[in-house]
């Protein structure tokens, strides 16, 4: 298992495993309607833009990037940073890749912000073995047509 920065290369991979695991985590959640639309090939210009500015890592099993993680400045005005992104594919799961992914792209910050699905049990059990809480901050999100709560989670401090 390797953790390292993403570079422009790594763009399809990247938007492979975004497209691939939002398929598989959120079929029951969000409308299959916007799963099945989803296409790697536009993500793909989405994280080549965005992997200059800094803040993707990748995780790699077995020289084959099997998840990523995007971390930067908060766009909430009372945290410093925001954990945008951590996505590992199914078959990657149970590795410990996610926990690396968090622990490396998250070092050195704090007072790091998230959003999370309500639905989401799997993903709110992750993020608070690391050390987030959910602060009491929600917010909803209409998804071709279906309205989503989101609940804001906060670590103030290391990942742990």
């Amino acid at each position: 298992m390797t953790v390292r920065p993403a570079v422009p290369a790594d763009a399809p991979a990247i938007a492979s495993v975004h497209v691939r695991t939002w398929q598989s985590a959120y079929r029951g959640l969000v409308p299959d309607s916007e799963l099945d639309s989803l296409s790697a090939e536009a993500r793909t210009s989405m994280w080549e833009r965005a992997i200059p500015r800094g803040g993707v890592w990748v995780g790699l099993l077995d020289d084959t990037v099997a998840g990523f993680t995007c971390v930067g400045p908060s766009s909430e005005p009372d945290a410093t940073s925001q954990l945008y992104a951590i996505y590992v594919l199914p078959s990657a799961q149970g590795t410990g890749l996610a926990r690396e992914l968090a622990r490396t792209a998250l070092a050195g910050h704090e007072d790091v912000v998230l959003w999370v699905f309500d639905e989401n049990p799997r993903a709110r059990r992750f993020y608070e073995r690391l050390g987030f809480r959910a602060d009491g901050h929600e917010k909803f999100e209409t998804v071709d047509g279906k309205e989503l709560k989101e609940i804001r989670y906060r670590l103030t401090g290391p990942v742990t």
